[in-house]
């Protein structure tokens, strides 16, 4: 579905384009102008500088953080004392048991930084997810297993010491201790498939991953997808003369969608509870879960329901344990409810932080994307935000210094500045002061936080800075 905000990015990048090929003065005198609109959009690559460093992961509580530094090396920096180590080297690493040079497209630190997880042998399925095969390697002994072969998705549980994944429409988990594999899910059929989304949920709601760890690792919340009533499709590309056809369940306009479910695994005793949650409401036979989030209070898990016309949605909190749900609040739209960024690459627009029972929506109700603050009871406290502008990505909450650091449009409709205010809305102050986008990536404590700047008439440009005192 088409964000609301297409048109706005899309006149934003048409004044960019024009502002880039417009002569300058100044500085830009000395340098290449543009004759015209087609000369600036096919000179991309001449304004490509160093972007700084990739795959950027802060690790040890947010002392250090992790980077990939050439083909297959990663690097470790201290912002602190800017002391840079190699933490894995992986030019001489081969496959466990091949002479093969180890590859990998991914990865992800344990996080007690003993261990990184590593995503091989990519093989996609649809836009966003494929087919993978995981290797743990152990950062003390440069040792190199197989956890997880065929596997859709993986992640590592939040305390790291076990491994969750999919494979064949079923759940499993990894331990480190024991390093057994047990499998939580057994029940998994053509079409019928645990922790894994069909064609629509993918595509309609942007992620790959249809399972969550609970954040004490207690627990894991997934969806069960059910496609067996959705009609099949079968499409082709018309290579030669004997055409190959595909076939997915595929609902067109008013056919039936995939029904769903969420259930949620302890991992100590393997046992599964379903949520309370229906999909059909107000007459309507069917519905959508696009969002599942882990709340600050143990063993409770907020839900999104939206209905087809993805016009109105509903939040409920229910009890893992139990499955007991309650609606808590509600939000209607004329034309539709977002719940994702799609253009920007933004997955999520609520968060629930740790350590206070609140949670922040970023809602475009009032015209404007802004962020709202409400308690687990569903009462608003207050607008974070306000104005002819919009809040475009939330990047921490701190309920300690009870601050909220986001990037915004306030400063220019082409820019992305970094701001932060207290929660209450007062104080609201910028951070980042060169024109352009920033990218940001907070440590982990936000004491800490790395920015990637892609300056209009300038090269992109990386720095670090401590948030204290914001």
């Amino acid at each position: 579905m088409i964000n609301r905000k297409l048109v706005r990015q899309l006149f934003a990048a048409a004044y960019l384009i024009a502002y880039l090929a417009t002569p300058k003065t100044t500085e830009a005198q000395s340098k290449q102008r543009y004759t015209n609109l087609q000369q600036a959009i096919f000179s991309g690559g001449q304004l490509n500088g160093s972007q700084g460093p990739r795959s950027v992961n802060w690790i040890e509580g947010g002392s250090k953080f992790s980077f990939i530094d050439g083909q297959n090396t990663i690097k470790t920096l201290s912002p602190k004392d800017q002391k840079e180590e190699v933490i894995f080297d992986g030019s001489q690493l081969k496959f466990p048991g091949t002479d093969k040079p180890f590859a990998y497209g991914s990865f992800q630190w344990s996080k007690d930084s003993k261990n990184i997880l590593f995503q091989s042998n990519f093989r996609p399925v649809y836009r966003r997810s494929g087919v993978s095969d995981y290797y743990v390697y152990t950062v003390a002994d440069k040792s190199l297993k197989l956890v997880a072969k065929d596997a859709q998705t993986a992640e590592l549980s939040p305390d790291g010491q076990k491994i969750g994944y999919e494979r064949g429409g079923n759940l499993f988990v990894f331990d480190f201790a024991t390093q057994k594999e047990t499998q939580l899910t057994n029940d998994a059929k053509a079409a019928l498939l645990n922790g894994r989304f069909g064609w629509v949920y993918e595509e309609e709601f942007g992620l790959a991953q249809a399972w969550e760890w609970s954040p004490d690792s207690k627990f894991i919340a997934f969806w069960q997808s059910d496609e067996r009533q959705v009609p099949i499709y079968k499409l082709t590309d018309y290579k030669g003369f004997d055409e190959k056809f595909d076939s997915l369940p595929y609902p067109r306009v008013g056919d039936q969608n995939p029904t769903v479910r969420i259930g949620v695994i302890e991992i100590a005793s393997k046992t599964n509870q379903w949520m309370k949650v229906d999909l059909g409401r107000d007459g309507e036979p069917d519905g959508y879960i696009p969002r599942i989030y882990w709340t600050s209070q143990e063993g409770q898990i907020a839900l999104m329901h939206l209905n087809r016309k993805q016009n109105h949605l509903r939040l409920f909190m229910a009890n893992a344990r139990t499955g007991d749900a309650r609606q808590i609040m509600e939000e209607k739209s004329t034309t539709w409810v977002d719940v994702f960024d799609f253009f920007a690459g933004i997955n999520h627009l609520i968060y629930f932080p740790a350590g206070i029972q609140e949670f922040y929506w970023v809602s475009d109700r009032d015209g404007y994307a802004h962020l709202y603050r409400y308690d687990y009871t569903s009462k608003l406290l207050n607008a974070v935000t306000s104005g002819k502008w919009e809040v475009t990505f939330v990047h921490h909450i701190d309920p300690k210094t009870k601050k909220v650091y986001f990037t915004s449009t306030e400063a220019s409709p082409l820019e992305r500045q970094l701001f932060v205010a207290d929660l209450d809305g007062k104080n609201k102050r910028r951070l980042t002061t060169v024109p352009g986008r920033h990218t940001v990536n907070f440590s982990p404590m936000a004491s800490t936080l790395s920015t990637n700047i892609q300056m209009f008439r300038h090269r992109p440009k990386s720095n670090y800075a401590t948030s204290k005192g914001s």
